[in-house]
């Protein structure tokens, strides 16, 4: 993999010659700092820790030095540390923010090195607000005043994790994906419906016909949707990797059961479906059948969903065709067939002995154009989405 500044692996170039503000308040979640700056680093970009005096008294400044490479701004001085930041920077983010500080800039009230930032930053840089504080305190109606105050003047806030009574900090993932998406708009205003992962035809109670599919590629295409800002609509079925907790998704089981959810699908501008599903069903059996001697499966062919999508929505289709080891000219013949039978607008290609972990090649079928893709999978979803139609 590549190497960053401070050789970090690089994950995306996402946020390439980008300057992000880092504003860390007195909230114990200061201790998530390091991380988070070590993971918007590895999206390229270059981060500018402003703390207050009591974020000091929980991490210490040497730390973000460190992790950044760049001096922690502790208090200002004749060189207006919060107006030069601002003029050089991209985004201003505050993670973790206290109640306090939230009022403060609710207020107007100017007295720390992050309020004095933000009233810098206020309607010239997006400001994206990530609160941790006790529960009783972030469900105070005054708290909850200064947010909707902050949010009509254009300030982003993402929600907290609320447990154990407490509204702990967003997960660090969710924090970089919300600062991306802030600086990017190439599909904002775009509905993006992604379906993915593999579905399950049910056998007996117990047992399932499905495709060996880990669901990697689908949940990588709708992250990059999300940078990307558009407003994505998941759909999953079996899958065996993590979904972002910044990813709101429905599931389904088998296609019967995603072919009901066609009248939802059609709301969106784009469909793209990388899922595995089954080209065949059974008739279920009750309970458990016994192992103990031979059985007969009738299979039949399960719904075309594509198809039966096709017949109903006139959005933008993107369809996938996996082969194994059949020869770039037979995958492209396959491709093509499915293509036309099924009214696609693009089709992804590819052979699954070219597909590694994060790696992948593809070809995409745009009209007569042929487009080859490789490399890592979040940056082959990337290219993807910049070939919809």
């Amino acid at each position: 993999m590549p190497k960053g500044k401070g050789e970090l692996n690089l994950k995306t170039s996402l946020l390439k010659d980008k300057k992000i503000i880092l504003g860390v308040t007195g909230s114990i979640s200061a201790v998530e700092s390091v991380k988070l700056i070590h993971e918007l680093r590895r999206h390229g970009a270059e981060v500018f820790p402003v703390m207050t005096s009591s974020a000091c008294k929980i991490i210490h400044p040497s730390s973000l030095e460190y992790a950044s490479g760049n001096s922690a701004v502790l208090e200002l001085t004749g060189k207006i540390e919060h107006v030069r930041l601002v003029e050089d920077s991209d985004l201003f983010l505050i993670a973790p923010s206290t109640a306090n500080t939230i009022s403060k800039m609710a207020h107007g009230i100017d007295d720390s090195t992050v309020t004095s930032v933000f009233s810098n930053a206020l309607e010239r840089i997006p400001v994206l607000v990530v609160p941790a504080m006790h529960l009783n305190m972030y469900t105070n109606p005054i708290i909850l005043k200064n947010i909707e105050t902050l949010k009509s003047y254009g300030v982003s806030f993402l929600n907290p994790i609320v447990e154990e009574s407490k509204a702990k900090i967003a997960d660090t993932e969710s924090i970089v994906a919300e600062t991306i998406r802030a600086l990017h708009n190439e599909l904002r205003g775009k509905k993006i419906c992604v379906i993915g992962g593999s579905s399950n035809e049910k056998l007996d109670d117990v047992r399932v016909i499905s495709n060996n599919s880990t669901g990697e590629t689908s949940i990588d295409i709708a992250k990059m949707a999300y940078y990307l800002g558009a407003d994505v609509d998941l759909y999953l079925g079996s899958v065996r990797v993590e979904v972002p907790q910044y990813l709101r998704y429905s599931t389904f089981s088998n296609v019967a059961s995603l072919v009901s959810k066609i009248p939802s699908i059609e709301k969106n501008d784009a469909v793209i479906v990388p899922a595995a599903l089954s080209d065949f069903t059974t008739n279920k059996m009750r309970g458990k059948v016994s192992s103990d001697k031979p059985i007969k499966i009738t299979l039949k062919p399960a719904p075309k969903f594509l198809k039966l999508l096709r017949k109903s929505y006139t959005g933008v289709i993107v369809g996938f065709k996996a082969e194994f080891d059949v020869g770039r000219k037979e995958l492209l013949e396959r491709a093509r067939s499915r293509m036309k039978e099924y009214g696609l607008d693009m089709v992804v290609a590819n052979d699954i002995k070219d597909v590694r972990p994060g790696i992948t090649k593809v070809i995409v079928l745009k009209g007569r154009d042929e487009t080859t893709l490789e490399g890592d999978k979040l940056d082959v979803a990337r290219r993807i989405l910049e070939l919809l139609p």
